[in-house]
């Protein structure tokens, strides 16, 4: 049920080692960073205004948010998400989500997958274990994705993308087929790896 009034959400770590994160029905105004090392919750969340359900099974962790919202509601809402450090996190952010911050540079991250109608979206990388995979679907926009300075990334784009910056290039737009890499890239094991589906625009992959 949706409420409008401050709530706390929590989970238990258990023997919980790899994990899935999923927003669905349109995130705003949240911010996402990791546990202290020492907790023994799984996540912990707080959330005002439009309150979101989560849901728990195992170590997928659902935050769902109404896809509609009542017609007079002009109430903010907002919300923070910590999540525990020493899991490996698959990030899923479904398409509509807008004003997401996440600081994953405490985190263990082997997937992040960025929805079709996120937009205002700033993800702070934590440095990879092997190669780590980063899906941006079409109709992105105004995302940022940094990274620590001397990981290496790759980036192909698939069906165009347009005002794209790859680390000191910066393109108007960028055609399907599209491939730019870090010189390091084929040498280190490391590294990102960024699909650019059709239709993003905004977007930004650089180095802290």
């Amino acid at each position: 049920m949706t409420t409008t009034q401050e709530k706390t959400f929590s989970g238990p770590l258990g023997p919980v080692t790899s994990g899935l994160l999923k927003f669905v029905g349109g995130a705003s105004e949240l911010t996402l960073a990791a546990e202290p090392k020492d907790s023994d919750h799984l996540y912990q969340g707080r959330f005002s205004g439009l309150v979101p359900e989560i849901d728990t099974t195992g170590g997928v962790v659902t935050v769902r948010y109404p896809r509609r919202l009542h017609p007079f509601s002009v109430r903010r809402h907002s919300g923070s998400l910590t999540i525990h450090p020493t899991v490996a996190w698959a990030i899923e952010v479904d398409g509509g989500t807008g004003r997401l911050t996440a600081d994953l540079s405490g985190i263990v991250l082997s997937r992040l997958d960025l929805g079709t109608g996120a937009s205002h979206v700033s993800v702070s990388l934590p440095r990879p274990r092997g190669t780590v995979r980063i899906r941006v679907a079409g109709g992105v926009s105004n995302v940022s994705l940094r990274r620590p300075q001397d990981v290496a990334a790759r980036i192909a784009v698939s069906g165009g993308a347009s005002q794209l910056t790859f680390d000191t290039q910066h393109l108007g737009a960028a055609g399907g087929g599209t491939t730019f890499a870090s010189p390091t890239y084929d040498t280190t094991e490391d590294r990102y790896d960024i699909e650019v589906l059709g239709g993003a625009s905004a977007l930004t992959i650089d180095r802290a």
